[in-house]
């Protein structure tokens, strides 16, 4: 879920930067750390996911 959100986020976030500003990554920096976050959020995910599932059986 938390996959979810932060794509989902990250997709309305750089819409509003490119499509609506017409700014580039390299001037936000918020979006950059959000892009970071959400990518470090989609590499853990499977892995915590697989941690509870172990630890609730």
């Amino acid at each position: 879920m938390t996959c979810g959100i932060m794509a989902t986020d990250l997709a309305a976030n750089w819409y509003a930067a490119y499509g609506i500003r017409h700014t580039t990554l390299s001037i936000q920096p918020a979006l950059q750390r959000l892009a970071a976050f959400a990518l470090l959020v989609s590499l853990t995910g499977p892995f915590v996911r697989s941690s509870l599932r172990r630890i609730s059986i």
